[in-house]
């Protein structure tokens, strides 16, 4: 019995479509034979040439639709018994020349003066019911009679306006056509009319109304024909606001179904028909949002939801796909138009399903409907999207399929063994999985399919296709693992992902050794066949292994991706080298524990390892494919092992810090350090080896880990974490302490950095970060040494305990001035004009706390010591520059005589 009432309920959604498609058929017919005839009659007559034909205008597509105001009237005087003029009279019109602009008195009283009368007509009916309603002059019987009257009698002024030769030989301003206009009042009249009997005065019932509202929407359309486009969109919202207008306590979703599908299949019609691509816009939008309101509420039924999906679908196809692209080129651009419209029906597909909990039904129809889109993509290259439309149906229906927890809660308990597989398999498992097969299979054999039909398929068509059975079938499997197993180890999903892989690599291989190696399409298909081939590997490791063991697999397969590419030259392998890339960064940040291992002695080799091999590999993928050509994919894999390198000592930092404990949350001193000065050793490496010739990856590497430097130096090392600000105590020995590792190497890394040349033609930046890192070379070196004075004397290792006594204080002064000498003599001897003046800028504090702070804090011996230090280093200092710097400038005069 249900299988008959289904089977009911198809057929009466079935109607309209074969009704709307039958009639639009045979207006076809008709005008085909009228042509027919016509010509006959031209041969007859010795015309020699086809006739312009005024009412055979049916264009190939709906998009190439000639523009309205151009169309002629198809019933307006027209006799296909005279004779039409010949052939040479159309150039003679197509090269007359355009007529003068529109001035604003024609605009006024040509245009809109017409529609602001039509408006006043229709607001006049309405006015005039109002009056006789507050005056209470007439009966609500009476009232909607008179309304009545008053719109059919517009509706009659219309057609006889339209059919008189007088009034159609000057009013031939499509825009402004007052026979439209003046039908379009009538129609507003008849629906208001409608409208007040059965929401005012209860005159008519639910469903006297409906089809008065149903009949008024579609005569309006069909209207639409004779007096223009506009009309037909007044028609198209009465047809479709008409249940909304019509309340019922137990709505019918069959009925409702049927008569949505009647209206959507007569404006598609119609807009094939007319080549008013805008209606069948408009009749999408509308059929789209009404499937997804019968979705709301409580009165919602699946089967009848599946089948109104199913009939827009097949409308779909019909009016905008077969019809239009029968007699297309062979290489046809893309219909959007189409393939947006299936997109929309994929997704009435796929809510369908979720809203009703998926019900068998719902997933039948959402398959069915995917094979209806597949089958249209096969056949017609225009809409080949319909293969991804395909792909994201089945990828959707699958992600917002509860099957885990449905399977829970059937009433068998099944047992779940180490490797998530069940045994037996619930039966929501085995129709989830049958759906997931079923779905990946079809993708596949569509595009071999198209491949075996159209030997030379067009490279558009060959992009759609073979990208949606590359990419869907790895998605599938995606969202297969994901609901089932829910993202852990599934050794048999692995398997079904390698023969995947094992079968994309048989089918690049079968593309590349065509006959064709040069075609766009086998180019084409042989890249996605493998980079498919490499997705599928690496979900295969994704579903087999975990943690850093699925790392460095992921490393490995970009290795021997880049090592296929030498062999055979695939331009997909290269980019799936940047895919394995993506793969394993999102996987650290997953997870940045490598192996599952937080803690320990082993947490050193972890990191070394599962940060070490990406490394290695990648760098190895990077000289592979720098053999072909330094493209994107060399600079982005050399880039990636250089940011794993990164990460493998900023983690080992961090492990040996904290003693191999990778949990903890806190820093230090002494790591901030060691990351800084790893951030300036990156960066004078990256310098040194950007000399060897222009590579963007050392160029930018170098300036982002300049700046990293920078900032970690001011910001960490300078205040945040600075002891003297922090009050933490120091660790370390008098030689070897966090201070030595956290300003001095620092310091001298960055001082190497700032003495690098610029290359040429460097711009404002480059030589501003030059200029900060030498002044941050100075500031750490400057640092480190006072808080090294500063530990020394320090009675323990907090910095701020205690006071400075007069040898610590005399102790500065006599090291600062020794740094501002060792400057000096650095600078003067590699001649850098920079060191020079820091020499002088150390030098000048030191002068300053000498007279400054020595003068009036140190005592005896110490103030003394303090001058005569200052004195001696100030006059060496003289004797160098005389001798060194200006030594052969020395004036070469002779003495002057005596006497």
């Amino acid at each position: 019995m249900d299988g008959l009432i289904a089977f009911g309920i198809l057929l009466l959604i079935a109607l309209p479509i074969i009704t709307v498609v039958s009639f639009f058929m045979l207006i076809g017919t008709r005008r085909r034979l009228t042509a027919v005839e016509r010509r006959l009659i031209a041969i007859e007559q010795g015309a020699g040439a086809r006739p312009p034909l005024p009412d055979m205008i049916v264009p190939e597509r709906i998009d190439e639709a000639p523009e309205v105001a151009a169309e002629p009237d198809d019933f307006a005087g027209t006799d296909a018994t005279e004779p039409a003029p010949s052939e040479t009279a159309a150039p003679a019109r197509a090269s007359a020349p355009s007529g003068p602009r529109e001035s604003l008195e024609q605009k006024l009283g040509a245009r809109w003066a017409v529609w602001v009368g039509g408006l006043a007509l229709a607001l006049g009916a309405i006015f005039l019911v109002r009056y006789s309603i507050d005056a209470g002059l007439l009966g609500p019987g009476i009232r909607v009679a008179f309304g009545a009257a008053f719109s059919l009698a517009l509706l009659a002024a219309g057609e006889w306006l339209r059919r008189s030769p007088r009034v159609t030989a000057f009013s031939a301003i499509p825009a402004a056509n007052i026979p439209g206009i003046l039908t379009a009042a009538g129609t507003v009249g008849l629906f208001a009319t409608v409208y007040a009997a059965y929401a005012l005065y209860a005159l008519i019932g639910p469903a006297s109304a409906f089809i008065l509202f149903a009949a008024i929407g579609l005569g309006t359309m069909a209207a639409a024909a004779l007096h223009g486009p506009w009309l037909s969109g007044l028609g198209l919202v009465g047809a479709y606001a008409t249940p909304l207008l019509v309340a019922s306590r137990d709505p019918n979703l069959a009925i409702l179904a049927f008569y949505l599908t009647f209206v959507s299949a007569s404006a598609f019609g119609l807009a094939r028909i007319r080549g008013w691509r805008w209606l069948a816009i408009a009749a999408s939008v509308g059929a789209l949002g009404w499937g997804l309101l019968m979705l709301v509420g409580t009165t919602s039924d699946a089967l009848v939801g599946a089948a109104y999906a199913l009939a827009f679908l097949v409308l779909t196809l019909v009016f905008l796909v077969i019809d239009v692209h029968r007699d297309s080129d062979p290489e046809p651009t893309p219909d959007w138009l189409a393939s947006l419209v299936l997109a929309g029906a994929a997704a009435l597909l796929v809510a369908g399903s979720a809203a009703h909990a998926y019900p068998a039904t719902s997933i039948v129809a959402a398959l069915f409907g995917g094979a209806l889109m597949l089958a249209a993509a096969w056949r017609y290259d225009a809409v080949a999207l319909g293969g991804g439309v395909a792909a994201a149906l089945v990828v959707a229906l699958l992600y917002f399929w509860p099957a885990a927890s449905q399977a829970a809660a059937e009433p068998t308990t099944y047992v779940v063994d180490a490797v998530a597989a069940y045994f037996p398999l619930p039966a929501t498992i085995v129709f989830f999985a049958n759906v997931a097969a079923i779905g990946a299979a079809g993708l596949i054999a569509t595009a071999l399919a198209r491949f075996r039909r159209h030997p030379e398929p067009g490279s558009f068509a060959t992009a759609a296709l073979v990208g949606a059975a590359t990419a869907g079938p790895l998605l599938i499997i995606a969202m297969t693992y994901l609901r089932i197993s829910g993202f852990t180890a599934n050794p048999v999903l692995a398997a079904v992902a390698l023969a995947l892989a094992a079968l994309y690599s048989a089918l690049a291989a079968r593309a590349s050794s065509a006959e064709r190696p040069d075609h766009p399409a086998d180019i084409i298909a042989t890249g996605l066949f493998a980079a498919g081939t490499v997705g599928a590997i690496a979900f295969a490791l994704t579903m087999a292994l975990d943690g850093g063991i699925l790392t460095t697999a992921f490393a490995l397969t970009s290795l021997g991706a880049a090592w296929v590419e030498t062999k055979r030259p695939i331009v997909a392998l290269r980019y799936a080298v940047l895919v394995m890339a993506i793969a394993v960064f999102g996987r650290i940040a997953w997870d940045p524990y490598v192996f599952d291992i937080r803690a320990g002695s082993a947490v050193y080799v972890s990191i070394l390892a599962g940060y070490g091999i990406p490394t290695l590999a990648f760098g190895a993928a990077a000289v592979l494919l720098r053999r072909r050509a330094t493209d994107r994919a060399a600079l982005a894999a050399e880039a990636v092992a250089l940011a794993m390198l990164a990460l493998l000592v900023v983690f080992e930092i961090h492990a040996i810090t904290f003693g191999g404990d990778l949990l903890a949350e806190d820093t230090r001193l002494g790591e901030q350090g060691l990351i800084t000065a790893t951030a300036f050793a990156f960066a004078l490496g990256l310098t040194r080896l950007g000399r060897r010739g222009a590579n963007p990856v050392t160029s930018v590497g170098a300036m982002i880990a300049r700046f990293v430097g920078l900032l970690n130096a001011v910001i960490a090392l300078g205040f945040a974490l600075n002891p003297l600000v922090t009050g933490e105590p120091v660790a370390g020995s008098a030689l070897l302490n966090e201070i030595v590792l956290a300003y001095w190497l620092p310091a001298l890394l960055a001082g190497l950095l700032a003495m690098q040349p610029l290359p040429a033609g460097s711009g404002t930046i480059r030589r501003w970060l030059r200029l900060a890192t030498g002044l941050a070379a100075l500031g750490l070196a400057f640092g480190g040494i006072s808080l090294e004075i500063r530990f020394l004397y320090a009675a323990s290792p907090d910095l701020t305990v205690g006071i400075i006594g007069s040898a610590e204080s005399y102790t500065y002064s006599a090291v600062w001035l020794v740094l501002g000498l060792l400057l000096l003599i650095g600078g003067l001897l590699f001649d850098v004009k920079a060191a020079r003046l820091a020499s002088a800028v150390v030098i000048l504090i030191a002068v300053l706390k000498v007279f400054l702070i020595d003068m009036g804090s140190l005592e005896g011996i110490w103030r003394a010591l303090s001058f005569m230090g200052l004195g001696l280093v100030l006059i060496g200092i003289g004797l160098l520059y005389q001798r060194l710097l200006f030594g052969g400038t020395r004036s070469t005069a002779p003495p002057a005589p005596e006497g």
